[in-house]
C-alpha cells in the first residue's frame, strides 16, 4: 500500500476555491444589505414627504371661505420645507359640490434627500356654506331651479303612464 494514498485532508487548491467563493459571497451579502439599507431610506422619506403633502392640505382645506382658498399662500411643512399653495374652485352639477383644484410646491430638504417639486391635486369638497356667496349664489340657484324642473318632468312622466 502506498502510504500517500490514505490521507486525509484538503489539498492547497480545495481551500483557495472555498476561500474564493467564501468571498464573493460575503461581497454580495454586504452589497444586498446596502442596497436594502438604501431603499429603506427611500421609503422612509418618502413616506414623510406624503405625510407632510396630507398634513398640508388638511391645513390649507380647515379655511372655509373660498375667496381665501383661491388666494392662495405659503405654510411651513416639517420636512419638505416650505410649501407654496394655489386653488383653483368650480362648482359642479351636484348642488353644494365644489371641484378645486389644488397645486401645491415645495422646495425640498438635502438633507432627506427629497428633492423641490410640484404636486396638483384635484379634490371634490362638498361645502353648503360656500352657495351662500355672490359668485356661487346665482349659479345654485339655477342648478336648484334646474333639478326641480327634472322632478317635476319625472313626476309628469309617471303620471303619464
Amino acid at each position: 500500500m502506498n502510504p500517500h494514498s490514505n490521507q486525509k485532508g484538503f489539498m492547497l487548491i480545495e481551500v483557495l476555491v472555498a476561500l474564493a467563493l467564501f468571498g464573493l459571497s460575503a461581497v454580495f451579502l454586504v452589497d444586498g444589505v446596502s442596497v436594502a439599507s438604501r431603499t429603506m431610506r427611500v421609503m422612509k422619506d418618502t413616506r414623510e414627504m406624503e405625510q407632510d403633502l396630507l398634513w398640508v392640505r388638511s391645513q390649507i382645506f380647515k379655511e372655509h371661505r373660498y375667496e381665501e382658498l383661491e388666494e392662495g399662500g405659503e405654510i411651513q411643512a416639517l420636512t419638505i420645507g416650505e410649501v407654496n399653495w394655489e386653488a383653483e374652485v368650480e362648482m359642479t352639477n351636484v348642488l353644494d359640490l365644489y371641484e378645486v383644484i389644488l397645486t401645491l410646491e415645495y422646495d425640498g430638504n438635502d438633507d432627506l434627500g427629497i428633492v423641490s417639486g410640484e404636486r396638483i391635486s384635484k379634490i371634490y369638497l362638498f361645502r353648503p356654506g360656500w352657495s351662500s356667496d355672490s359668485d356661487f349664489a346665482t349659479e345654485r340657484s339655477r342648478l336648484l331651479e334646474d333639478k326641480k324642473d327634472k322632478i317635476r318632468e319625472m313626476k309628469e312622466e309617471r303620471w303619464n303612464q
